[in-house]
């Protein structure tokens, strides 16, 4: 297969994935609104009627796990981030190998996995399990990806300079 061929097959995948990405997104979000929304109702409704929702928690659990959450979100924020940016970077037709995919999959890499330690923490303080998923395992296999790529951006320069 030629090298515009494959380019070519590349920059349509990516488009068809970036488009997948961004309309799971917006039915994920269509879905989670209403059960969020019914959910609130409920717990202002219990508190005004004085049920008990929740134990009382002890005040380590509730000072970790407040900043843990918003850590969670931050780093499931990035992993969407860099992977639509992957996606578009890829989409546009240039050569993957350069410092903006390879800094892409690192930065894809890296907040899977602290995505899944921040996830696993936080089972463990409010249901007192461990639950550890496989994101962490992507993780590692997209970081070692991007050393590969990181790599074939040198041996791409190279090329290119000495054409």
């Amino acid at each position: 297969m030629n090298n515009e061929k494959m380019l070519s097959k590349l920059r349509i995948l990516s488009r068809i994935s970036a488009v997948s990405v961004i309309a799971y997104i917006l039915l994920t979000a269509y879905n989670f609104f209403p059960e969020a929304k019914r959910d609130f109702l409920d717990g202002m409704n219990a508190y005004e009627s004085g049920e008990e929702v929740m134990k009382d928690p002890s005040l380590w659990k509730v000072l970790t796990a407040f900043p843990c959450g918003i850590a969670l979100v931050t780093s499931l924020v990035i992993i969407i981030v860099a992977g639509l940016q992957l996606l578009f970077s890829l989409s546009k037709g240039n050569s993957p190998f350069n410092e903006k995919v390879s800094r892409a999959i690192k930065n894809l890499g890296v907040s899977c996995i602290v995505f899944e330690l921040l996830r696993t923490y936080l089972f463990f303080i409010m249901e007192e399990t461990v639950n550890i998923g496989v994101l962490w395992l992507a993780g590692i296999v997209l970081y070692a990806f991007s050393l590969v790529f990181r790599y074939g951006t040198i041996l791409q320069k190279e090329s290119d300079e000495t054409l």
